[in-house]
């Protein structure tokens, strides 16, 4: 039997990665014929907007650490750091804004999403644009589901499944954004 801490470090190293691939996975670099381009240009606004994010994980992969129950996590981005919520605090994290940018980047040259304007809908009474894309890379395949605000040009939501393999299996992240009042967490600096 392993250690309380182990499990504990291993859900924040899970809830780190999930907060990346949120934000990474979301935004697909590569575009073909410039297809994806909604997709990019909303993105890469994350990087350079406060927001607070919602997050659920309902990924087999927390069922395994958290009893079957859905991970539920917050993160707040505000001047290029990144906050995140684990067992009731916030904690510092330390995957910068650029580190982010830089990560895809650097992903963009492998990755090769497919993507698709799906329906125009309403999210909170915003008009938005739902656009799908679908990649595989070597870490796995992955299908997003943005919703981008009309007036604005921001992510409002996202619906990430992905599939890694092996231990890690398949991953579902529901996440939604907000970008007004963004404020750094209490207890933090």
């Amino acid at each position: 039997m392993k250690p309380i801490h182990h499990h504990s470090r291993l859900r924040r190293r899970l809830l780190a990665s999930a907060t990346v691939t949120a934000l990474v996975a979301a935004a697909p670099m590569s575009a073909q014929s410039g297809v994806c381009s909604q997709i990019v240009t909303a993105s890469m606004k994350m990087y350079d907007s406060p927001y607070h994010m919602y997050m659920v994980d309902s990924a087999q992969t927390d069922a395994r650490l958290n009893g079957g129950k859905p991970t539920v996590s917050e993160a707040i981005s505000t001047g290029g750091v990144t906050y995140y919520l684990v067992h009731g605090r916030w904690r510092k994290s330390p995957i910068t804004a650029a580190d982010l940018k830089k990560s895809q980047h650097d992903a963009d040259a492998a990755n090769k999403p497919t993507c698709t304007h799906v329906r125009d809908e309403s999210v909170n009474g915003e008009a938005a644009s739902v656009w799908h894309s679908h990649s595989v890379t070597e870490a796995g395949t992955s299908d997003t589901d943005m919703w981008i605000s009309k007036s604005r040009n921001v992510v409002l939501k996202s619906d990430i499944r992905m599939d890694v393999g092996g231990n890690m299996g398949k991953s579902h992240i529901m996440s939604r954004y907000e970008y007004t009042n963004v404020r750094l967490p209490a207890g933090v600096h």
